[in-house]
């Protein structure tokens, strides 16, 4: 799962009349209410065009009893946090369980922002990689970065009165591919109880809760050139990123442009099915620098993009691939120019 808003208000100023004007000369139109910035072939990305997103996680945690081994089942859980289908066996491909210093709210609230750290942890991730058949596994059979991790060594984690469940929590989170911190699809948290003869750690489908707001309606849409992938995207000016954080601009590692029959309010209803309902969907990586070249752009087929028209919507989205929270840093909408 790795890092995680902001509606904009327009005054009138000096500023904003020479925008109109900019606007005029390229071309510009208008959106409804929203002029649409006129950059043609070349897109520098602003807060102004972006869209924002506001979200809240949360994992109520199941008591288990101190000082004991504990089994941790995933067989209950045929879709991810964010509602998408998923075999439980295939999908999940790594176990993990953490031991945080931190209270249940404070984890939520860091874990939704992205800002969790490695000084958060009491003890490195316990792991478990499943076989594609595994749905369980005991406590004791979890690994330290690949190395088995004894009893007598495990049990002292697992005692109140080392970690007082007042100022820590444990989570168990279930992953798709191996990458530490990355593809997490569920979470379940946990909390030492001595009144407790609870051993099961049990994820369901309702163990990790997501509510989310996603603003398309006040951004500034980009006017781009119609059906041409002679378009480059910069990034690097960005300041503020959808969530409201600090913009990391080569935390981006990849890009995605998408078609849609939806309008931008029934996008927002349906925020988190993006790369599921569009129509047509181009992919391209960015592990380098601060520009997207749209004519690198493919889509599943290896087809390349070809540019847009003036169907239905045209999103361009930069994501985050090491963050935890899966909203794109950057979304606006693409209209041609």
């Amino acid at each position: 799962m790795r890092r995680e808003p902001s509606p904009m208000s327009v005054a009138l100023s000096a500023a904003a009349i020479v925008l109109v004007l900019a606007l005029t000369s390229c071309g510009g139109g208008t959106d409804g209410a929203h002029p649409v910035a006129c950059m043609n072939a070349k897109i520098m990305a602003k807060e102004a065009t972006n869209y924002s997103f506001s979200s809240t996680l949360t994992f109520p945690p199941i008591k288990v009893k101190p000082n004991s081994e504990l089994t941790f089942d995933w067989s209950a859980v045929t879709k991810d946090f964010i509602g998408h289908a998923l075999d439980n066996k295939k999908d999940l491909n790594l176990i993990l369980t953490m031991l945080w210093e931190l209270p249940l709210p404070q984890l939520q609230t860091k874990l939704n922002a992205d800002a969790l750290m490695m000084s958060d942890l009491a003890i490195l991730p316990l792991s478990v990689i499943t076989d594609g058949m595994m749905t369980s596994a005991p406590l004791f059979s979890f690994q330290l970065n690949g190395n088995p991790v004894t009893q007598a060594q495990l049990l002292p984690y697992f005692d109140p009165a080392m970690y007082p469940p007042a100022n820590h929590i444990y989570t168990v989170m279930a992953a798709t591919g191996m990458q530490l911190g990355q593809g997490t699809r569920m979470i379940q948290s946990y909390e030492l109880d001595p009144a407790s003869t609870n051993t099961m750690v049990k994820l369901t489908n309702d163990s990790t809760q997501l509510t989310y707001t996603a603003n398309l309606h006040n951004l500034t849409p980009i006017g781009v050139t119609a059906k041409s992938a002679a378009i480059t995207l910069d990034w690097g000016k960005m300041m503020t990123n959808a969530l409201g954080n600090t913009f990391i601009a080569t935390n981006i590692t990849n890009a995605m442009v998408g078609h849609y029959t939806q309008t931008p309010a029934e996008l927002e209803a349906k925020f988190l099915d993006l790369e599921l309902i569009a129509t047509d969907l181009y992919r391209a990586e960015t592990p380098f620098g601060t520009v997207l070249d749209f004519s690198m752009l493919k889509n599943k087929d290896g087809k390349a993009f070809t540019g847009i028209d003036s169907d239905g919507t045209w999103v361009v989205a930069l994501q985050c691939g090491s963050c935890r929270n899966p909203a794109p840093w950057y979304l606006t909408i693409l209209k041609p120019c």
